[in-house]
């Protein structure tokens, strides 16, 4: 698997790489949320994941590195009957459509707060790259490697960083900066990303990394 540690990748450097948060926000991470709320879902490994993810945030900002927060958002301007009804029409299938809603407070970040110099992406579909301007925002900062952190991670941060593939992207998986509701599902994600489609690294390595080499980096 492609795990490396403090300084071993010259893709992490800020002057080449992005942070990249997914869809840390209430209905997906807070006890109140649809998700958690309303279908019992585990939230002890996004609690225990989110302090780190905070800490990694403050990180790459003082090493000059972009932060870009992802949020997704439905209603009905992109609720497809595809979309909605992806899980069939069985009880699974209540979960779709009621999560992220816009203009909620489910749709707003949960604990993270993006800052003056950061970069907000809105989405409607798992992956950040589909029907967005993610692309052209890494693009246009010179960016040619994506660090992926957030939530869940077999779902959204892993479409999400197979896709920063496709794109022609360098893509990496912060493992401990990524959380879902079983710890089976994220270790399975991490063994694919690992295996098949990028590096894994945690955030311990890449804030040592950071630290050690200082950016001239500019907003």
């Amino acid at each position: 698997m492609g795990l490396v540690g403090a300084g071993d990748s010259e893709r992490h450097q800020p002057h080449r790489a992005a942070l990249v948060v997914i869809d840390v926000q209430n209905d997906f991470c807070a006890p109140e949320g649809s998700l958690p709320h309303g279908y019992g879902l585990d939230l002890q490994y996004v609690d225990a994941m989110v302090p780190r993810l905070l800490r990694l945030i403050e990180s790459a900002r003082a090493a000059g590195m972009p932060v870009i927060f992802v949020r997704t958002v439905h209603d009905e301007s992109n609720d497809t009957p595809a979309w909605l009804g992806r899980l069939g029409d069985g009880a699974d299938s209540e979960r779709t459509g009621v999560t992220c809603r816009t203009g909620t407070w489910g749709a707003e970040f949960y604990r993270v707060v993006p800052k003056p110099g950061d970069h907000v992406v809105t989405k409607h579909r798992f992956s950040a790259f589909v029907g967005t301007n993610l692309s052209i925002t890494l693009t246009s900062l010179g960016i040619d490697s994506v660090i992926f952190t957030g939530v869940a991670t077999e779902v959204c941060v892993e479409s999400s960083l197979r896709d920063g593939l496709f794109h022609d992207f360098y893509v990496t998986l912060v493992e401990d900066c990524a959380a879902t509701y079983s710890g089976c599902a994220h270790e399975a994600s991490v063994q694919v990303v690992g295996n098949h489609f990028g590096l894994v690294t945690t955030a311990e390595a890449l804030m040592q990394l950071w630290a050690e080499q200082p950016t001239t980096r500019t907003a």
